[in-house]
């Protein structure tokens, strides 16, 4: 299957060398529940710096009862219930929604939030009446310390409206969303001439001077976000998880996931310079849909990571024909482990989230399944109906750096990330189920549940 989300992340190897909470209640505001921070665990000041709002890891029942009385005072009282397959009809929380684009007030949490979903497992299209219905597992939320809104007992951060509309309009009008982090090509090729002159063994002192000024050479990297809008929530978790994925990659960040190393503790010494690139791809062990292509669920952690060495000439980067082992064995075990990292940081689930949407945005709009059931989703495409939380645009990055004993520099590149216009490949890289899912029964399933005055239910 080829690569459809490209996130890109490089590194110099050289040898030798938040927010408060929303208090009591949730987002207020009509058109996008204006009022917290939408950029989650970075900071984006007035011109564009991205810095850390708070990098440490989600701690297993952290203030579990505030988060249950939140959402106990918040939500409607049977959606704190814990489901494993919770049910959503997009056509009617659109029409939901769309009341409050009048005089109705503010969107309530449960509808900008989706009944607290947690992940897209199922999509089902039922032209019988006129709907479209997701499913997945959901329990009660309510806002962490950042303002991102979590489940009350897995932490984990729940879907969002604007996520969707975002993916909708995006994917409708480019070819691909995402962002780019990249260094000035001059200074690239300043800081090359540097390492030239600079690479041989030294001092731990002489090292700790040279790590120095090649982040001084470096500068501030340029960020660039494309098919989406540069203030909205999706273009902020893309930012954040790129610039996460390379903290770790450099040991800058702390972590408790069993068995994930950082690259630079796995640099062999004297191993010599060279540039890596990482981006994450979509994962997907199985994709399914039913002959009548009314029915699909996929399986799998989402996300991966993949890699591979680059050369530069005078600052411009190229491929470089072979990759090293340090450079495969980091992007595996982050990929082996990305799972375990996602129930401790919720910036790498929300990553997992937009691509769960994207996949949604592109069976509806790529593949002509909106309009199997006659739905234009117009409220949902107009932004001026419905609008989003917006925070300042990230426009620039500090260049990272860290040594470790024996002499190894790692100089930080950020990359950036690329969401194709269809994550799954192709509507043919989806099969059909094998005999223990069900898929038919499911959709048959779904369509018996719903109520006539519903848009969730389980």
């Amino acid at each position: 299957m080829t690569p459809t989300i490209v996130r890109k992340c490089l590194l110099f190897v050289v040898a030798g060398m938040a927010s408060t909470a929303w208090g009591q209640g949730f987002p207020g505001g009509n058109n996008g529940g204006n009022g917290f921070n939408n950029a989650g665990g970075i900071r984006i000041d007035a011109d564009g710096l991205v810095t850390a709002a708070a990098l440490g890891n989600r701690q297993a029942g952290l203030d579990r009862k505030r988060l249950e009385a939140v959402a106990s005072e918040a939500l409607p009282g049977e959606m704190n219930r814990s489901s494993p397959l919770r049910h959503v009809s997009l056509v009617r929380l659109e029409r939901a929604l769309s009341e409050y684009a009048g005089t109705k007030g503010t969107i309530p949490p449960e509808m900008w939030y989706l009944a607290g979903l947690q992940r897209i497992d199922h999509l089902f299209i039922l032209p019988e009446t006129n709907d479209v219905v997701i499913a997945g597992p959901a329990e009660g939320f309510a806002p962490d310390a950042l303002g991102r809104a979590i489940g009350v007992s897995t932490g984990r951060p729940v879907l969002r409206i604007d996520d969707f509309a975002i993916a909708l309009r995006g994917l409708g009008q480019n070819s691909l969303i995402g962002c780019s982090i990249d260094p000035a090509p001059q200074n690239l090729a300043a800081l090359q001439q540097f390492l030239a002159a600079n690479s041989g063994p030294a001092t731990v002192d002489v090292v700790q001077r040279r790590y120095r000024e090649m982040a001084r050479l470096l500068g501030e990297q340029s960020v660039s976000v494309t098919g989406v809008p540069g203030d909205s929530h999706v273009a902020a978790v893309l930012v954040e998880a790129d610039w996460r994925m390379k903290r770790l990659a450099l040991g800058l960040e702390a972590h408790r996931v069993r068995g994930l190393r950082s690259h630079l503790s796995m640099i062999a010494a004297g191993s010599g310079n060279s540039l890596q690139r990482w981006w994450f791809a979509p994962y997907f062990e199985g994709l399914y849909r039913t002959e009548d292509g009314l029915a699909y669920q996929w399986t799998g952690q989402r996300v991966q990571l993949l890699a591979q060495e680059e050369l530069s000439n005078r600052g411009n980067r190229t491929g470089a024909p072979t990759t090293r082992l340090s450079t495969q064995a980091f992007a595996k075990q982050f990929t082996d482990r990305y799972d375990d990292l996602a129930a401790q940081s919720a910036v790498f689930a929300e990553l997992q989230n937009l691509v769960d949407w994207s996949l949604v945005a592109s069976l509806l709009r790529r593949q002509g399944l909106a309009e199997r059931v006659g739905w234009k989703m117009e409220f949902l495409l107009d932004a001026e109906r419905l609008d989003y939380p917006k925070n300042a645009v990230p426009r620039k990055v500090e260049s990272l750096v860290n040594v470790r004993p024996g002499g190894s520099v790692v100089v930080g590149l950020l990359g950036g990330v690329e969401i194709a216009a269809d994550p799954a490949g192709s509507i043919e890289a989806f099969v059909a189920p094998p005999a223990e899912i069900t898929l038919d029964a499911a959709r048959r399933d779904a369509m018996k549940a719903v109520a006539a005055d519903r848009w969730w239910w389980d």
